[in-house]
C-alpha cells in the first residue's frame, strides 16, 4: 500500500528506463525526488538480454525507495527484443491480474491502469471495458492509488470514466492526458485538452489531472526551421499549454523530462560537433560546439552555457557540475547519450522547482484574453475542482 500525500507532488514527468534517463534521475537528490511522481515505462536495458524485472528494480534503485509509476510502453516503442513475460502482463484477464502482481513484487511502485484494446473495427469492447474498471477496483485496493494515462488528441475517455465512477476514493486517482510528443501541434491541442478536462472532472470532481506533452523536438530547430544555431533558445510549450488550461494549483504539470520518445537511440554528432542543453523553467539554450574533436567541442559548447547563464551552479544540481566540469576541459563521459542525461537532469531539476514556487505561492494564473480557463468553466457550471 502506497500511503503518500499527493498534495505534496508536484510535477509528473514521464520518462523510460534507458540509461540516460536512468541515469539522469539517479543523480538528482532525493529532495527534489521526494516533490515528483515519475511515470517510469519499463524498456529493455542494453546490458543484457530483455528482462521487465531488471527494468523495475533499475527504476526502484535511482528513486531511492520512494514511490513511482511504471507502465508497459505503447507497442511502437517496445523495440524489437520482447521479454519473454510481456505476453502475460499484457493478458486483461482477471483485471489484467499478471501485471498487478508483477507491480506487487516491485519495490514502492504502482502500475499504471492498462487500457485494453475496447473496439474491434467500430464495435466497443464492453468485456475490455469492464476488465479496465476491474483492474482500477483491484490497484485501489492493493496499493491505494489509481493511475490512468490517456494518450494522444483522439482518447477514447469513456473506460476511464468508467472506472473512476466505481473507485472508493476518487481522491486517490490520478489522470494523466498526454498529448503526444510532437512540438508543431503541441499548443494547438489546448481546446480539444481542455474538453478531456471537463469530461474528468465531471465525472470525478476529486481526482487529481495532469496534462503533459513534449515539445523538445528530435533535432532542435531555430526560429526560421534551420538546425539549432548557437545559443538558440527554445522556449518549453507545455509550461505555456498548462498556463492557458488553468495552471496551478488547479492542474497538475507533467512532461516528456525533454526526451523525444520516438528516438530510441539518439545518433552521434558528427566527429568535430558537440551540443550541450541547459534547461531553465520555461526554455532550453542549446549551445553547439566545432572543433577537431568531439571532445574539444563539447567543451566548447559548454564554456559557451557558463558564459550565457550566470546563475550556473547556484541549484546544486549534479548537471551543472557537470557543464562546468566540461567548460574545464574535464568531460565526464562522451557520447551523445551522456549529454541526454545532463540534459534531462536539469530539466527535471528546474521543472520540480518551478512547480514548487508556483505551489508554494499559491499561484494561479489566468488563461491568455479570451481564453476562458478550466477552472473558471467548471466554476460557471457549478462542478468542483
Amino acid at each position: 500500500m502506497i500511503d503518500w500525500p499527493l498534495e505534496d507532488i508536484v510535477y509528473f514527468p514521464a520518462l523510460r528506463t534507458r540509461p540516460p534517463e536512468l541515469r539522469a534521475l539517479r543523480e538528482l537528490d532525493k529532495l527534489r525526488k521526494s516533490r515528483m511522481l515519475p511515470l517510469m515505462s519499463l524498456m529493455a536495458l542494453p546490458d543484457g538480454p530483455p528482462d521487465l524485472k531488471r527494468a523495475a528494480r533499475r527504476a526502484a534503485e535511482v528513486m531511492q525507495g520512494l514511490p513511482h509509476l511504471i507502465e508497459l510502453p505503447p507497442s511502437n516503442e517496445r523495440g524489437g527484443d520482447r521479454d519473454e513475460l510481456l505476453p502475460r502482463l499484457l493478458d486483461p484477464s482477471d483485471g489484467f491480474r499478471a501485471w498487478r502482481e508483477f507491480a506487487a513484487g516491485c519495490r514502492q511502485a504502482v502500475p499504471v491502469v492498462q487500457l485494453a484494446e475496447h473496439r474491434v473495427g467500430r464495435v466497443v469492447d464492453r468485456e475490455a471495458e469492464r476488465e479496465t474498471a476491474r483492474q482500477a477496483r483491484a490497484i485501489e485496493e492493493d496499493f491505494g492509488l489509481v493511475v490512468f494515462r490517456v494518450r494522444g488528441r483522439w482518447a477514447r475517455l469513456e473506460p476511464v470514466l468508467a472506472a473512476l465512477r466505481t473507485m472508493k476514493t476518487p481522491e486517490r486517482a490520478v489522470v494523466m492526458v498526454d498529448l503526444g510528443i510532437e512540438r508543431d501541434w503541441l499548443l494547438g491541442c489546448a481546446g480539444i485538452a481542455r474538453d478531456m478536462l471537463d469530461q474528468l472532472w465531471t465525472a470525478s470532481p476529486s481526482s487529481r489531472l495532469v496534462v503533459m506533452g513534449n515539445s523538445f523536438p528530435a533535432q532542435p530547430r531555430g526560429a526560421n526551421g534551420a538546425q539549432a544555431a548557437i545559443g538558440s533558445r527554445l522556449p518549453i510549450l507545455e509550461r505555456e499549454l498548462h498556463r492557458r488550461l488553468g495552471g496551478m494549483p488547479s492542474l497538475g504539470y507533467g512532461d516528456h523530462a525533454s526526451v523525444h520518445a520516438a528516438d530510441l537511440v539518439e545518433p552521434e554528432l558528427p566527429r568535430g560537433h558537440g551540443r550541450v542543453d541547459y534547461a531553465r523553467d520555461s526554455e532550453w539554450l542549446c549551445e553547439r560546439g566545432r572543433a577537431d574533436s568531439n571532445d574539444a567541442a563539447h567543451t566548447r559548447a559548454a564554456q559557451a552555457i557558463v558564459d550565457a547563464v550566470p546563475e550556473l551552479g547556484e541549484r546544486g544540481v549534479w548537471g551543472e557540475h557537470e557543464i562546468v566540469e566540461a567548460a574545464n576541459g574535464r568531460l565526464y563521459a562522451q557520447g551523445r547519450a551522456a549529454w541526454t542525461a545532463v540534459r534531462v537532469n536539469l530539466h527535471l531539476a528546474a521543472q520540480v522547482d518551478a512547480a514548487s514556487r508556483n505551489q508554494s505561492a499559491d499561484c494561479k494564473i489566468q488563461a491568455d484574453p479570451g481564453e476562458a480557463s478550466l477552472v473558471q468553466v467548471m466554476a460557471e457550471r457549478g462542478t468542483g475542482v
